[in-house]
């Protein structure tokens, strides 16, 4: 089980994940800065799931604040797939609450807000475990291309600089 763990000066995210991309890793990448986690699980080089500890950020919430889903559907689905040990996202498709596509969609711009500041921290640590991913992610039914990602956070930081506003 390799690691690769360094500073955020040094090291940014947006690099590193760029590296995992292209050379295919598996594994887990924790983010910190002024004690906001992130973590971003990789299949492959591509992004399966993303979860931060910072409030606001968990996807059950940011499913009910996009007016997705009610709150009561989103606790259920969510303890129902801890019990039966399952991908939180499998049991929002199994209980067609969304088509596969959508919650592609919905997990898209999820990981992008999520990823958003993330990469432009400039203090911090990054840490890569290679091969260690939960069961409860790595049978999730997303991946999402990361240099995809990478790239539309990156135009939406520009566009946020120069004052573009979307229409």
């Amino acid at each position: 089980m390799a690691s690769i763990k360094g500073d955020l000066s040094v090291m940014p995210l947006s690099d590193l994940l760029q590296w995992i991309e292209l050379s295919k890793k598996t594994g887990t990448i924790t983010v910190n800065s002024h004690g906001i986690e992130k973590k971003i699980y990789v299949e492959d080089g591509k992004i399966l799931y993303v979860s931060s500890n910072k409030e606001g950020e968990r996807l059950g919430e940011f499913i009910h604040k996009g007016l997705h889903l009610e709150i009561s559907k989103i606790k259920t689905s969510l303890l129902q797939s801890q019990t039966m040990k399952i991908p939180f996202t499998q049991r929002l498709i199994e209980l067609n609450y969304f088509t596969e596509d959508q919650l592609r969609k919905i997990i898209r711009t999820f990981a992008k807000e999520i990823l958003l500041d993330a990469v432009t921290w400039k203090d911090g640590w990054v840490e890569f475990i290679e091969g260690i991913v939960p069961n409860y992610v790595m049978k999730g039914p997303i991946k999402l291309n990361t240099t995809e990602i990478i790239f539309e956070i990156f135009k939406e930081i520009e566009d946020l600089k120069t004052g573009f506003k979307k229409i």
